[in-house]
């Protein structure tokens, strides 16, 4: 990829976003640790923990944004190190499950054995962490319209900052309510909710990363068909593929049937295909084998995988493509 690759563009803003919303959720973390410390608000401790994963998560994702941007495509790496999102990704969903085990744990403690919280400084406490989680929000909002909006990155990140936001007011509201009933269980409760929007966001970042790297389809393949077909001089699309490299980067492929005989006739469909896959599917990677009537008569696309099978059967243009493994 050139310098004028479109993540190269944006990755740094970015890398700012990122830097800066790691800063926010830092401070956070001290403010509310300690506070909630000192308060005896497991609330306040379950928020800080959520504030200390994120701004470690953030810091992550900048490295593994900075090594993929200076690592180039080469003949082993035929995508270069874009991927290491993902693997980041992972490793913030371990770190979300990780923390929501300790906090469940202690919940499950002061439901039994429920402590003094000095209420007023929590709320204090915790109205200062949804002024810093709000800064952090707005920071990571991606802007629409643009690529950085399907960033996982960015996307992860504010929607963990939002989702601390809430659990700020959840606090305040619930140090509210203790000081008018005396219902100290309400704090451990509150605590075991956070804990289930932690385990919710996990989840949804578990499925991103598992959808690409089981190479779900990027796009809805039928209606990207239809499209073509209403190209000029495209009579038929098969084998269509698309997967992602990571949340930013989509790549296709396809065997299109055009109304051609020579290679060079194919230029102008190539440009038609590209333009519509990019503009409309984000497809910023595109192979496209093209074919004739009578080469597509030879042939079909089926793809048949067999790990139980002795050997390859038949020729890679027989009547189905196939490719099994010998054990």
């Amino acid at each position: 990829m050139g310098p004028g690759h479109p993540h190269l563009q944006t990755g740094r803003t970015t890398l700012a976003r990122l830097a800066f919303s790691a800063g926010i959720f830092g401070l956070n973390f001290l403010v509310q640790g300690l506070g909630g410390l000192w308060t005896g608000s497991l609330g306040l401790v379950s928020d800080s923990l959520e504030n200390l994963n994120d701004s470690v998560v953030n810091l992550l994702a900048m490295g593994a944004i900075s090594i993929a941007n200076k690592r180039e495509p080469c003949d082993r790496y035929a995508y270069g190190w874009h991927r290491l999102e993902v693997f980041h990704t992972l490793l913030g969903v371990g770190l979300l499950v990780a923390l929501a085990a300790g906090i469940l744990a202690e919940a499950w403690h002061r439901l039994h054995e429920p402590v003094h919280i000095h209420i007023g400084w929590a709320i204090a406490f915790s109205a200062v962490g949804l002024l810093l989680n709000l800064a952090a929000t707005y920071v990571l909002l991606p802007p629409k319209g643009t690529r950085m909006a399907g960033d996982l990155n960015l996307r992860s990140a504010y929607l963990h900052a939002l989702s601390d936001s809430l659990a700020n007011v959840a606090v305040m509201l619930s140090m509210v309510v203790i000081r008018f009933t005396g219902w100290k269980w309400i704090d451990p409760a509150l605590a075991i909710l956070i804990v289930l929007v932690i385990l919710r966001g996990a989840f949804l970042l578990l499925r991103s990363a598992a959808a690409i790297l089981m190479h779900r389809a990027a796009f809805d393949h039928e209606a990207a068909k239809v499209n073509l077909l209403k190209l000029p001089g495209v009579m038929g699309v098969e084998d269509l593929r698309s997967w992602k490299i990571c949340s930013h980067l989509t790549v296709a492929t396809a065997h299109v049937l055009v109304e051609a005989e020579r290679l060079e006739e194919t230029e102008g469909h190539l440009k038609d295909i590209e333009r519509l896959l990019s503009e409309h599917y984000g497809v910023r990677h595109l192979t496209v084998h093209f074919e004739t009537s009578a080469m597509a008569d030879r042939h079909h696309h089926k793809f048949i995988h067999r790990h139980e099978a002795e050997g390859v059967e038949g020729s890679i243009h027989n009547s189905e493509h196939k490719h099994d493994h010998g054990l």
